[in-house]
């Protein structure tokens, strides 16, 4: 990885590094290529299993300890607010264990899914806030049939600078020490019917 002193240089070399995977998905190559060469098939949890995978893969290979299915700790003052909280990736920096990213993956295929993706940003910050709001890179990434519509991306930054309502009505306070990054994982269909991973977009750039 990156080691640069201070949290601000740690956080763009992550941000720079990730956005280097998506221009050429070299880590997708070396790691996961029967995803990328062959495709695999849309069944059950196959395809949201693979890019979680992905996501751990690509924190381990940047220097991370990159655990999957992670849940946040029940700490804090948001520590039983909300459902329960469990990250598709969580990155621990190699030197001070404090946790660096956090990452949900999901299905989007059109506008009425985007209800989905809310639930997953206001995890991040759930997530955020839970493990002392030390991860200071919150990364949500769609996965796609193809370009597909887009999200509203600047609500779903509103919901984690300004936090959000829970179902039981419960305040979430968004949070200043977090950014939120946006990448869309484009699929394409094989003619035997697989999905290969495409290419890797950043969306929703300030």
């Amino acid at each position: 990885m990156f080691y640069a002193c201070g949290d601000e240089l740690v956080t763009y070399s992550v941000v720079e590094a990730m956005r280097r995977e998506a221009r050429d998905l070299s880590i997708a190559r070396e790691h996961l290529s029967l995803w990328v060469e062959k495709g695999l098939s849309d069944v059950s949890c196959t395809l949201h299993s693979t890019g979680m995978s992905y996501w751990n893969v690509m924190g381990t290979v940047l220097g991370y300890d990159a655990i999957g299915e992670l849940p946040a700790p029940q700490d804090g003052p948001y520590a039983f607010v909300g459902d329960d909280v469990r990250s598709d990736s969580v990155w621990f920096e190699a030197t001070s264990h404090q946790p660096h990213v956090v990452v949900e993956f999901e299905r989007y295929t059109r506008k009425t899914d985007e209800t989905k993706l809310i639930g997953k940003v206001d995890n991040l910050l759930l997530a955020h806030h839970r493990w002392g709001q030390q991860p200071a890179v919150l990364i949500l990434s769609y996965w796609t049939k193809g370009l597909a519509s887009l999200p509203d991306h600047a609500m779903l930054r509103r919901r984690v600078q300004h936090g959000f309502v829970t179902s039981a009505k419960e305040q979430v306070d968004g949070s200043g020490r977090c950014q939120i990054f946006f990448f869309q994982t484009v699929l394409q269909q094989t003619a035997e019917g697989r999905w290969c991973l495409s290419q890797i977009i950043e969306r929703g750039m300030l």
